[in-house]
């Protein structure tokens, strides 16, 4: 049923996240101005909602535009879609495939498939198990597998969603851009930090284009080896230091026990001294005497040679904390030291040069070639002046002379 509805009641698909896919200003003018010259509306599908609300299943850059026109209403075919249909419709809207609308499918597609919202085609027992996801979660494996009722593939993924989503000469297998959203989104689920500029294209903030999947795909693995490797090291520090603690513990432990024994045989020995004496046996005492005096001897280096051994294992157990605590940071700049790497990359690109050099060759009117080289003096000025300026070492303070240092 097709029905004017005022743009105040109207609201964005429950499964869009602008946050992810924000609206592209250029679209949103783009349709602005063809508004009124085509028939722009045809096609615009929604559902209405029990408040007399009106949820779009797609549309919301010409919802965007129309307000910025100064429109009060929009015609929309209302129908009864369930929230598995406002997805599936929402889906189709990706036309172009690009990554940045792929990882916001794919994240609701997940989430739906957890709330029972839809369906995928069973998997196939001989699949690997690295391969399987258990909704809502995007990590291979993570959830309770018992009831297999939301488990998933990239391919059962992709074959729910059909269309740009399959590749059509592979049968039923997903795009690479759904593996590579996967992979964005499993990155996010376990908390490991992501280089903006590793996945997307160059020179453009978080919201832009993502890389070519295939490429995203790569990066991911390169950050999950990495991390997974740091994790790993981080262990097995930890470990080691554990064992040293054990190690002291267990030696501190045999000195109590043998500091005990021995007070026990110098009280014994201090007994026997005096039942000596009361006895006036004067050669037995002196022979305890000696016997004291040569326990305590042996006591006293027994002490001093545990004293070295706990000193040693104190040092070793500081060197590994110290170890560890670099070896920390190390990790913690990996992701900087990435996105480093990438800038200095693009600064010292040398593909360019080769173009300049056969534009210099061809025949240029006089207007085009002045305006290569305003542009060339332009970046090279704003690269001197601006960017080498951003990386000019720290200053240090300068020293404040006293008074006295002036005499």
């Amino acid at each position: 049923m097709l029905k004017m509805v005022l743009l105040n009641k109207i609201k964005d698909n429950p499964w869009r996240n602008r946050k992810r896919n924000p609206l592209d200003k250029n679209r949103v003018e783009a349709i602005g101005e063809s508004i009124g010259a085509t028939e722009f509306w045809v096609g615009v599908y929604g559902r209405e909602l029990k408040d007399g609300t009106v949820e779009i299943a797609f549309g919301h850059h010409r919802v965007a535009a129309a307000k910025a026109e100064g429109l009060k209403e929009i015609p929309v075919e209302v129908q009864p879609f369930t929230n598995g249909g406002m997805l599936i419709r929402m889906s189709r809207e990706n036309l172009r495939g690009d990554l940045v609308g792929t990882v916001e499918v794919v994240e609701a597609a997940v989430k739906a498939l957890a709330a029972g919202d839809v369906k995928f085609e069973e998997i196939d027992k001989k699949t690997r198990k690295e391969y399987v996801r258990y909704a809502p979660s995007f990590v291979p494996g993570v959830s309770d597998p018992s009831s297999g009722s939301h488990a998933y593939t990239a391919d059962t993924l992709a074959r729910f969603l059909g269309g740009i989503y399959l590749r059509k000469s592979r049968g039923g297998r997903a795009q690479d851009s759904v593996a590579a959203a996967l992979g964005i989104l499993e990155l996010e689920a376990r908390k490991i930090p992501l280089s903006i500029g590793s996945l997307q294209v160059d020179n453009v903030d978080p919201s832009g284009q993502y890389r070519s999947a295939k490429q995203v795909i790569k990066a991911v693995e390169d950050i999950k080896e990495k991390t997974v490797k740091a994790q790993e090291r981080a262990e097995r520090t930890a470990e080691e230091i554990r064992a040293e603690q054990a190690k002291q513990l267990a030696l501190q432990e045999k000195i109590r026990e043998r500091e005990t024994k021995e007070k026990k045989e110098r009280d014994e020995l201090l007994r026997r001294q005096v039942e000596a004496r009361l006895a006036e046996n004067a050669a037995e005492a002196k022979r305890i005497q000696q016997a004291i005096k040569e326990k305590a001897a042996v006591a006293e280096a027994k002490a001093e040679a545990d004293k070295a051994k706990l000193a040693k294992l104190e040092e070793g157990l500081a060197i590994k904390k110290e170890a560890a605590q670099e070896q920390c940071k190390v990790d913690e700049y990996a992701p900087i030291r990435r996105e480093t790497d990438r800038i200095i990359h693009i600064l010292e690109r040398r593909d360019l040069s080769e173009e300049i050099k056969a534009l210099s060759r061809k025949p240029l009117n006089p207007q085009d070639r002045e305006r290569i080289r305003q542009a060339a003096l332009m970046l090279g000025t704003w690269y001197n002046e601006w960017v080498s300026m951003l990386f000019l070492p720290p200053t240090s303070p300068r020293k404040r002379i006293t008074s006295k240092e002036k005499k």
